[in-house]
């Protein structure tokens, strides 16, 4: 199978990703345009460039060859020796990019079957080891930077193979021709190839064979004999390296028997355990005694702690450093506290390997680092035992007493690993506070927890009372001593543009636009906050709801759970033409009838009694309110979505009265059970003049609500932040700045809609409208007061809600974001949301005036009407000091709310006004501004155009 060779370059960063697996040399050249690497070790001058084309892929440039620019595919091909087209093959079997039958092509064994001979016994395994071992063997072990060269007569560079055999022979590690499993009276034998190495650890008993190039990872490790428990690999190696580790000196005699007293054997400096075998063999070609475990699972037993201990003065680990490589080191380091740990930089988890992976262990360190940097790393690993015991005679010197001493550096290192640290957080006093971090959540905490966790650690591992008083009259865990912590910069960001986490106690969920995928906590690498973290058990349930799209921004909705209370809440809340479903359709039944219909129809966005319109709008409304829930819960902040949701009534009224109770708040503060939030109080009529109204907001605040906004809450100054920074002014610190992507997301309840709104505000909002079908019953307009208690017997998302409650209530949240992240934006249907701006517009004392003054009555509609007559007579009826432009937005607004046409543009003169000669009392005339509003009525104009 053959893969196009740009779907290559475009799936590794045009080919970067490539390029670096081969040359890791090259990564200055990233950012460094001219920087000059070398391709040859022997290379006295660096000659070769890297360079991103316009079409964003790279290339390497060989100015010591034949300055021929090659993209990461050529590359491929000459490091490798194969031709173009296999080396599209193998690297896309290695970056896993189309099918993974390519890896079978490249990477497989060569096959063969027979029939077994006579003393050939089933059952037996047959090894046939190579002479000695190829360039591709120890490739496909051994770093490149790890690889002993030597300089031949021709000045070229060869692996140095005496050394190589020296080193894979001490750990009894082969080179396999083939080997044969006789199973059913046939002899299957699986040989290497020129790109498949085969390759053996011998441990006598048992015998583990390496097939490193296999694409099935399960295939890599199999094994040959009886396989014991416990074994260590090279803890042989290691017991003869400290008995040959005899010091210089002369040896002595003993005077009495008179014979040579010969020196003991002292200590190694290290041995190191390392992960496997491979990372084993890298450290052991750089001179390091090294051990390693059977198998991944296998554990540091006591005995074997005990022997490694005793035979060099640090063992170290060295493990990998993917979360579970993590997890096991920190394991294993507070059983064993005296074992050092060496952690290799996170930044190696930011490359890639040849196979596309993250890389993570010692044999993709030295791709990038050298022999120096490992060392100056090694010399950093620390136990986890943070205090140091020396032994002093008594004052009477009949014994000796233990004298502990605090160590800083491993007390900070303790502390560190297991999760303290500080974190900068500009409002606070001090600019930081303390945490610590569990698996991937991050708490709070304080210096005076931190004292006491090491309290309680002694305590519990029976610490004597001596190094427990040590620590109790030490002033090394007081404040000034934990302000040493390091600071740690950690990345909150749990989205990307098509990715959504969502953290419950006992797993992970992942929502993309095409998935929702389940974790166990602490398998993603993504950081919470643990008030962010759902105390809940999560069990995801079937889809609640299948929203589908019809023709012309049309949609449609299915309800698949019926026993959601949150969902049945929103349900109502998009119930729109409620009264006439439940109040007049059901006038003149019985109460038996309407009781059925009640029952049957309690929570139905579709009931029988409405017609085909309504009940779309209806489906809208909901639709509308899932798609804003969704687009809050997805932090990301697209540039193209600079949103704040707008919640408000249905009931459209003239006379500018609140109308609450509808249930806005229950739906948006739901929002604040996923998420940091800070709420303002939207009644406070001078909320936006308070210059500290956003002290409570940090950089990992992700939704500001604005609850129960008044009517004359200045909504603009919300509006700001949506497209650019936040400004945080706290009291009593420095103001600061939050960057656009991580500003808020803002939410809005109001019983009143925004002012003055433009059309540059307008695409800011994304409103959502609630069905006053709950209600106060001021003034008697409706027949009682109805909340959704009433319906549900409990309030929504408090102490009352059951364990099954609140995992429907999750599982819809999160089903809401899944369906945000497929759609643009879904408004609800808009005319009563245009009929309440429009009267906020021209105000409720304008339009009663207009209601009478453009009358049918009063002949002024499809009639020409003098501005200033118009003008006049207002301000003379409501002794208004509007002025004339204001006038003229009113009457826009007037206009539109009743669907008329304002100065239809037939009546336009050049400067698009409409402007007629007409006759004063004097008999004389005058050209001046007219008013024309039409009703769509055909009719001639009585004034003719000037």
């Amino acid at each position: 199978m053959y893969i196009e060779h740009t779907r290559i370059l475009a799936e590794t960063n045009g080919g970067l990703d490539i390029i670096l697996a081969y040359y890791p040399q090259a990564e200055p050249g990233v950012t460094r345009k001219g920087f000059k690497f070398k391709l040859r070790g022997n290379e006295k001058t660096a000659s070769a460039t890297l360079r991103k084309l316009d079409d964003g892929n790279w290339v390497v440039t060989d100015f010591g060859g034949d300055h021929v620019p090659r993209n990461a595919i050529h590359v491929c091909s000459i490091e490798e020796g194969i031709d173009f087209g296999q080396a599209c093959q193998k690297l896309a079997a290695d970056y896993k990019i189309g099918s993974e039958e390519l890896s079978a092509e490249i990477y497989k064994p060569k096959i063969e079957t027979r029939n077994a001979e006579a003393d050939e016994a089933d059952g037996e395994w047959l090894f046939d080891i190579k002479p000695e071992y190829t360039e591709k063997d120890v490739q496909s072990v051994l770093a490149e930077k790890v690889i002993p060269y030597e300089k031949s007569d021709s000045g070229s560079k060869d692996i140095n193979y005496q050394k190589v055999t020296e080193v894979f022979m001490r750990y009894h590690f082969y080179s396999l021709t083939s080997y044969s499993i006789v199973k059913n009276r046939k002899v299957i034998t699986i040989s290497s190839t020129d790109n498949y190495p085969i390759l053996m650890f011998d441990e006598g008993d048992f015998k583990k064979i390496y097939q490193p190039l296999s694409p099935d990872k399960s295939r890599r490790f199999m094994y040959y004999g009886k396989r014991p428990k416990d074994f260590l690999h090279g803890l042989s190696v290691c017991i003869k390296a400290q008995e040959a580790n005899i010091p210089k000196n002369e040896s002595e005699f003993d005077e009495e028997s008179g014979e040579e007293i010969k020196p003991k054997p002292t200590k190694l400096s290290e041995i190191i355990y390392a992960s496997g075998g491979s990372d084993a063999l890298n450290m052991a070609m750089l001179g390091y005694q090294v051990v390693w475990p059977n198998s991944e699972t296998a554990k540091l037993t006591k005995k074997q702690w005990t022997k490694l201990s005793g035979l060099a003065l640090r063992v170290i680990n060295v493990p990998d450093i993917d979360i579970t490589g993590k997890k096991e080191a920190h394991r294993l380091a507070l059983e064993y506290l005296e074992l050092c740990t060496l952690y290799l930089p996170d930044s190696l988890r930011e490359r890639r390997d040849k196979r596309g992976n993250q890389c993570k262990d010692v044999k993709d360190f030295f791709r990038y680092h050298n022999y120096y940097d490992f060392k100056q790393l090694l010399a950093t690993a620390l136990p986890y035992q943070f205090w140091e015991v020396e032994y002093k005679s008594t004052t009477k010197g009949k014994g000796y007493k233990e004298v502990y001493t605090v160590k800083n550096t491993r007390l900070y290192n303790f502390l560190g690993r297991n999760g303290f640290a500080r974190l900068e957080l500009e409002n606070e006093k001090e600019g930081y506070i303390y945490i610590r971090i569990q698996d991937n959540i991050v708490r709070q905490t304080k210096a005076n927890e931190i004292k006491a966790f090491i309290h309680e650690f002694l305590q519990d591992r029976l610490m004597n009372e001596d190094l427990r008083d040590t620590f109790f009259r030490s002033t090394q865990l007081g404040e000034a001593s934990m302000s040493n912590l390091p600071v740690v910069e950690i990345d909150f960001t749990d989205y990307d543009k098509s990715t959504q986490y969502f953290f419950f106690k006992n797993k992970t969920v992942k929502v993309t636009s095409k998935s929702m995928e389940e974790f166990k906590p602490g398998e993603i690498s993504r950081f919470v906050w643990e008030d962010e973290v759902m105390k809940h058990q999560f069990k995801v349930d079937e889809p609640h709801f299948k929203i589908t799209a019809g023709e012309e921004g049309t949609w449609d909705i299915d309800v698949l759970k019926n026993d959601n209370i949150f969902f049945n809440y929103l349900i109502q809340t998009s119930r729109m033409f409620w009264r006439k479903e439940l109040e007049e359709s059901l006038e003149g039944k019985t109460a038996d009838e309407r009781k059925k219909y009640l029952e049957k129809h309690k929570f139905d966005i579709a009931g029988p009694n409405l017609s085909f319109d309504e009940i779309k709008e209806q489906k809208q409304h909901l639709i509308n309110k899932i798609y804003s829930l969704g687009y809050l819960l997805h932090r990301y902040r697209d540039p193209s979505r600079p949103w704040a949701v707008f919640a408000m009534d249905h009931r459209v009224s003239d006379d500018g009265e609140s109308h609450g109770g509808s249930g806005k708040s229950i739906c948006y503060k739901a929002v604040r059970e996923f998420m940091k939030s800070v709420t303002l109080d939207g009644r406070k009529p001078k909320l936006t003049e308070d210059q500290f109204i956003y002290e409570n907001v940090s950089r990992h605040t992700d939704y500001i609500l604005v609850d129960d906004a008044n009517q004359y809450l200045n909504f603009h100054f919300f509006f700001a932040p949506l497209t650019g920074e936040l400004t945080v002014n706290p009291k009593n610190n420095q103001r600061f700045i939050i960057p656009f992507q991580e500003v808020p997301k803002f939410a809005i309840t109001s019983n009143f809609v925004v002012r003055n709104l433009d059309s540059s505000t307008e695409r800011r909002l994304l409103y959502t409208v609630f069905s006053d079908l709950y209600h106060h019953n001021s003034n008697d307009h409706y027949n009682e007061t109805r909340s959704p208690k009433d319906d549900f017997g409990k309030n929504i998302l408090n102490e009352d809600f059951t364990e099954k409650e609140w995992n429907d209530f999750y599982n819809f949240m999160i089903q809401c974001c899944h369906f945000y992240m497929q759609h643009e934006k879904i408004e609800p249907p808009m005319n009563n949301v245009e009929k309440r701006n429009l009267i906020s517009e021209m105000g409720s004392a304008f339009h009663e005036w207009a209601d009478v003054y453009f009358s049918t009555e009063s002949k002024r509609l499809d009639e020409f009407v003098i501005r200033n007559e118009a003008f006049d007579d207002y301000k003379k009826a409501t002794r208004s000091n509007w002025t004339s432009h204001k006038f003229g937005k009113a009457i826009r607004a007037w206009s539109k709310y009743y669907s008329y046409e304002l100065d239809p543009k037939e009546h336009h003169n050049g400067q698009g006004r409409i402007i007629r000669r007409v006759t004063l009392p004097d008999q004389s005339s005058k050209a001046v501004e007219m008013i024309y509003i039409s009703t769509k009525t055909i009719k001639e104009p009585s004034l003719q155009p000037f």
